[in-house]
């Protein structure tokens, strides 16, 4: 059992290497993984990006701009991290929390200037 907790911990992380390399590569090769990723990582990784997009959500409503100095990718790379997430979970089939994701993803898009409404509509 401890092998499997510590097997689905490291599937969700994006660097387990000391220094981390640049936030953009390790973004890029977590994305990667996630083609490959067993059934139970994607649901543990699919949770945390769930609850990590709400945040940021709840967060932009309240500070607005300024919320995006808080991570290493800005808006823009923060945004292409997080609708990147939402089109590689959904080719693999098995995140049962995808529609959620999406959704909120597109709601940050929509509050932040950056998408439109369409997202919302096809979900």
């Amino acid at each position: 059992m401890e092998a499997n907790v510590t097997a689905i911990v490291d599937g969700c992380t994006d660097s387990d290497t000391t220094p981390k390399p640049p936030w953009r590569q390790r973004k890029e090769a977590y994305i990667a993984h996630i083609c490959t990723a067993s059934p139970s990582v994607l649901l543990v990784s699919g949770a945390d990006k769930l609850y990590n997009a709400q945040s940021i959500r709840k967060d932009y409503r309240m500070l607005g701009e300024s919320l995006w100095q808080r991570f290493h990718g800005g808006k823009e790379g923060t945004l292409w991290y997080y609708r990147s997430l939402v089109d590689t979970f959904r080719k693999t089939g098995e995140i049962p929390m995808i529609w959620e994701l999406e959704q909120v993803v597109s709601e940050i898009e929509v509050l932040a200037g950056c998408g439109d409404s369409q997202h919302l509509r096809r979900v």
